[in-house]
């Protein structure tokens, strides 16, 4: 049976089907099955407003939003994966539909407000807030199951479109993404990603963050361990919005750690190899990466020839390598 998130998803896709004729935008398609992509036309300075959370599941993507969502100039959707929406004319419904089922109540993380007559495309929704708004987007979740090509898909819709944005990449410890994610799941009784899936799902994103710090102008991680005011300073000088209430949503007694006794003993070690390398990870991202744009190539023999970032970005894909054949 397919995972709660997973059934989520397809009924918000195919609601779009069930919308008559007559109330489809003019100009516009109802869902047919086909991807309509956004107009050639989407004004520039959209891609200048916009902010998105990107994330693995369960590193803190949601709290984040609610944080940003805080601020009058900000307004972020909760999950509507603008890069597979279907592209018809009635987002709101769906989308709405969507958080009703997961039991959301409404707040500016779960509601797209009907700011038209009738309803419309994504995108419509968000050239109006974009005029309400300093920053407008979304979160954005990669979960385990097809993260690298979700990765892939999602980096050219971005560049395509929102070139410009500034973009949050969040990060938590891989054991306690581990044990959150497969417990959720449990929790949800659908399926439960293997170990193996969560780790490869988890360093697909470390792989698509080094991936748009080097090829997009703005481009930020927090660490969901390491949040502090601090981190929401920076933040709040970055997009030049004030985000004084942000470091309240979180709360240090909620956040659930875990231990590594907790992992199978089959799949400790793995474990063990991930959290030293998302600590080194960590530990450079804080520091800041610098140099970006030397090129890097992986037959380098000598480990001095790479810079803090070539090195790690080597180390990430030769992990992701050794995961590929690799059984639960």
């Amino acid at each position: 049976m397919p995972s709660l998130p997973a059934r989520i998803f397809e009924a918000f896709r195919n609601a779009a089907n069930r919308r008559e004729p007559a109330t489809v935008d003019p100009g516009t398609t109802p869902c047919d099955g086909a991807k309509h992509e956004p107009p050639s036309t989407l004004p520039a300075g959209i891609a200048a407003q916009g902010l998105f959370i990107i994330g693995a599941a369960r590193t803190g993507t949601t709290i984040l939003q609610n944080a940003l969502n805080d601020s009058a100039d900000i307004f972020l959707f909760g999950e509507p994966r603008f890069h597979r929406d279907p592209g018809s004319a009635d987002f709101a419904e769906r989308y709405n539909g969507m958080h009703r089922t997961w039991g959301n109540q409404e707040n500016k993380s779960s509601h797209c407000p009907a700011l038209f007559e009738e309803d419309a495309p994504w995108w419509r929704y968000l050239e109006r807030l974009a005029d309400l708004y300093g920053h407008v987007g979304s979160k954005i979740v990669i979960n385990p199951t097809d993260a690298m090509d979700e990765s892939r898909q999602l980096f050219d819709f971005q560049c395509r479109h929102f070139y410009m944005a500034h973009y949050i990449f969040t990060f938590r410890n891989p054991l306690d993404v581990l044990m959150s994610t497969r417990g959720l799941a449990q929790l949800n009784g659908g399926r439960v990603a293997s170990h193996v899936e969560v780790l490869r799902g988890f360093f697909s994103v470390v792989q698509l963050y080094f991936r748009a710090l080097r090829n997009l102008p703005h481009v930020h991680a927090i660490f969901h361990e390491s949040i502090d005011a601090g981190v929401f300073d920076a933040l709040q000088n970055a997009l030049a919005v004030p985000l004084t209430r942000a470091m309240d949503y979180y709360d240090r007694d909620k956040v659930r750690h875990y231990t590594l006794e907790q992992i199978p003993m089959a799949h400790r070690a793995l474990t063990a190899e991930a959290m030293a390398l998302y600590e080194d990870f960590r530990r450079e991202a804080l520091a800041g990466f610098r140099l970006l744009q030397i090129e890097q190539n992986d037959s380098h023999l000598d480990p001095v020839h790479f810079t803090a970032l070539g090195r790690l970005s080597w180390r990430v894909t030769r992990f992701l390598d050794a995961l590929v054949d690799r059984d639960d």
